[in-house]
Parts: structure tokens; C-alpha cells; sequence
């Protein structure tokens, strides 16, 4: 897998964030799960305990024998099998009148006892979790209990003792810890399954998107120095031209020429350009001119020397006089002479930028639209 590293430390930073948020969630889900099954038996065993003390105490009223009365109580009690919560009767002596367990009937509970004047009227929920969150339950406590509440039968010494199972809730606290921990982890390697797999789309998507980019760059790189090398090549045809032009104007100078000759050089294109230089006229050659170029309305011509001069005319008044062979109307703002040139380079999408010597003052920047007939100029 060639983005191994990229998935492993995906899987590494999942695992322990995901393990860490897990944690959490599983400790705060249990824990209302287990409050909320806590409210519901204290409601129940709250309820049942005042049916029994209620029937009860009306039995006795009635001069129903008090054995009875407690065989009824007993028999009610006794299927505790499962339950969360159960009943239990004392006597104000902390014996045991009636309790699930027969056997236990006419002993004194420790744990009851010790709680008779301990416990609260009403216990919440959250204190009973915090208790039992606390409890540490030994293996041989197979019956583990503790009192919640404890409501007296009127006009009797009987007492009814509300008892929460330590050892079903415990369990069932764990059960829920365990379950939500196990779907957690399904939910987890689920997770990080589709991870993975947008992890790949992404990657492959990015290195798919990165190959066409340099097969792209590498297509630039390649007209740009096509392109570049047509300018040289050029610049070395317009040199041999000029010599050529000019070995033929001395040999008509020399022949003496006639007046359809003399016309045509006057037709050719200008060889300088009156310019001034603070109040000064200055003929710059044509040849030294590097690039023209208007700035808040004011024609600058620069010469090779970098020397900057001031024109009287417009950019396209001075264009017109000048050999289209040598200089390239870049923009409406630049002219730019085929010496000058010294390297060409991309900008942005479909633009060109110029880069002369000496260097331009401002860029020189040939927008897409005109990059075909720049093309074109160097007989590319």
C-alpha cells in the first residue's frame, strides 16, 4: 500500500482520540442508564413499600391477628429472583419479621440495624450511584444489599425496609458498561473502515489531480522553451536582415539610385526618435531602444543603457513609425524591442511575461489574447 505512512498515522490518531472520546461517552451513558433504572426502582420499591404498609396497618386496625398480617407480608415478599429491588419487616428491636430468605426470619440484620437510624427519608438516584460506583462487592457476597428506606406501619413496632440487590444492579451496571463498550468498538473499526476508504478517494483524487498539474507544467515548460528559443533564433534572423538591408541601401547609395528608390527609403521605417530630456531634444537610435512605455499619460522611452526619455507623441503614433519586425505592442501600455528581450516565462493560466534587459520599470505582461499573435511574431 503505497500511502502506508498516511494510514498508519490516520489509524494512530483515530484510535486515540476515538478511544479517549469512548471512554467518556461509555462512562457517562452507563452511568445514565444506570441512574435512570435506579429512579425507576426507588419509585417502584417506594410504591410497593406503602401498599404493604398501608394494607397493613388497616389489616391491624381491623384486629387482624399480627401473625397473619406477617404471613401475608411474607408470602408477597418472598420471589425476589432478578429484582433490583425488595422488601424486607422489622421490629423496632432490628429483628427480622418477615425477609425473602425464610431463614433469616427472627434474626437481627447487622447492615439493617446499622442503618435504621442512619438512613435518609428519600434517597436520590445520583447517591445511590455514587454508592454503588464506590461499592466494592467481594466474590462470596452473593447476597450483597444495602437499605434505601425505610417506612413504619402505623400503629404497629413493624417497619417496612426498602433494599436495593448491590450484586443484580452491580452486574447490570457492568452489562451496560460492556455493551455500550462493544458498540462502541463495532462503531469504531466501522468508522475508520470509511475513513480509510475517504482517505484513499481524497489521496488518489489529490495524486491523480497532482500528476495532471505536472503533466501540464511540464507541457509549459516545454512551449516556453520552444518559445524562447524562437526568440533567439529571431533575434539572430532579424540581425542577419538588418545587415542585409543595409549592405543593400549602401550599394543603392552608391549607384547613385533613382527617385523610385529614393522613395522607398523614405517609406522605411524611422531609424530615431526625437525624445527629450528635461528641456533638452535628444535623437535616440532606434537600435538602443529597449522598451516604450506610457505612465499618467506621459510616453517614457527607455534605451538600452537603461536612460529614460520623454516623447511628445502617443504610443500609437510612435508604434506606427516603427519596424513591426523589431518591436511587439505587448499591451496598451508597453512597446517592447525584439533585443530587449531576454527571457519569457508563464504567468497565471494562459499569459505571458516579458523580462528584459535592462529591467522593465513595470511588468510587461501579454494577456491571453494577444499571447497567439506574439506567438506568431516570433514565427513560432
Amino acid at each position: 500500500m503505497k500511502n502506508y505512512k498516511v494510514y498508519v498515522l490516520t489509524t494512530l490518531v483515530f484510535s486515540v482520540v476515538y478511544i479517549s472520546l469512548a471512554f467518556i461517552a461509555v462512562q457517562f451513558i452507563a452511568k445514565q442508564s444506570v441512574i435512570l433504572l435506579l429512579e425507576n426502582e426507588i419509585q417502584s420499591g417506594k410504591q410497593r413499600a406503602k401498599q404493604i404498609s398501608m394494607i397493613s396497618a388497616n389489616a391491624l386496625a381491623a384486629h387482624v391477628d399480627k401473625a397473619i398480617v406477617v404471613g401475608g407480608i411474607q408470602k408477597s415478599i418472598e420471589d425476589i429472583n432478578g429484582v433490583n429491588m425488595f422488601l424486607s419487616v422489622i421490629d423496632w428491636s432490628g429483628n427480622i419479621v418477615s425477609y425473602p430468605d425464610i431463614t433469616k426470619v427472627g434474626t437481627k440484620d447487622a447492615a439493617t440495624n446499622a442503618m435504621v437510624t442512619n438512613v435518609k427519608k428519600d434517597i436520590t438516584a445520583e447517591d445511590l450511584y455514587t454508592y454503588i460506583d464506590n461499592y466494592s462487592m467481594e466474590e462470596d457476597a452473593l447476597e450483597a444489599s444495602e437499605v434505601v428506606r425505610l417506612d413504619a406501619i402505623p400503629d404497629s413496632d413493624l417497619i417496612v425496609v426498602t433494599h436495593i440487590n448491590l450484586k443484580n444492579v452491580i452486574t447490570k451496571f457492568d452489562n451496560f458498561k460492556n455493551r455500550f463498550s462493544v458498540i462502541f468498538i463495532i462503531l469504531g473499526l466501522l468508522i475508520l473502515v470509511i475513513l480509510f476508504g475517504i482517505i484513499r478517494y481524497v489521496t488518489n483524487y489529490y495524486y491523480e489531480a497532482l500528476e495532471q498539474k505536472s503533466t501540464r507544467l511540464e507541457d509549459s515548460m516545454l512551449n516556453l522553451s520552444k518559445l524562447n528559443a524562437s526568440l533567439e533564433n529571431y533575434q539572430k534572423n532579424i540581425a542577419i536582415e538588418k545587415e542585409r538591408q543595409a549592405k543593400e541601401e549602401e550599394e543603392a547609395i552608391h549607384e547613385g539610385g533613382n527617385s523610385a528608390e529614393e522613395e522607398a527609403i523614405k517609406d522605411l521605417p524611422k531609424k530615431r526618435l526625437l525624445t527629450y530630456i528635461r528641456n533638452e531634444l535628444m535623437p535616440v537610435s532606434i537600435e538602443d531602444i529597449s522598451y516604450i512605455y506610457l505612465e499618467n499619460t506621459i510616453t517614457y522611452i527607455v534605451r538600452k543603457d537603461g536612460k529614460r526619455f520623454t516623447a511628445n507623441d502617443s504610443l500609437d503614433q510612435i508604434y506606427s513609425s516603427l519596424d513591426e519586425k523589431l518591436f511587439f505592442r505587448a499591451n496598451r501600455q508597453i512597446i517592447v524591442s525584439i533585443y530587449a528581450i531576454d527571457k519569457i516565462i508563464k504567468f497565471g493560466n494562459n499569459s505571458l511575461k516579458i523580462e528584459t534587459r535592462p529591467t522593465s520599470e513595470i511588468d510587461i505582461i501579454i494577456g491571453k489574447n494577444k499571447a497567439s499573435s506574439f506567438k506568431q511574431w516570433l514565427d513560432l
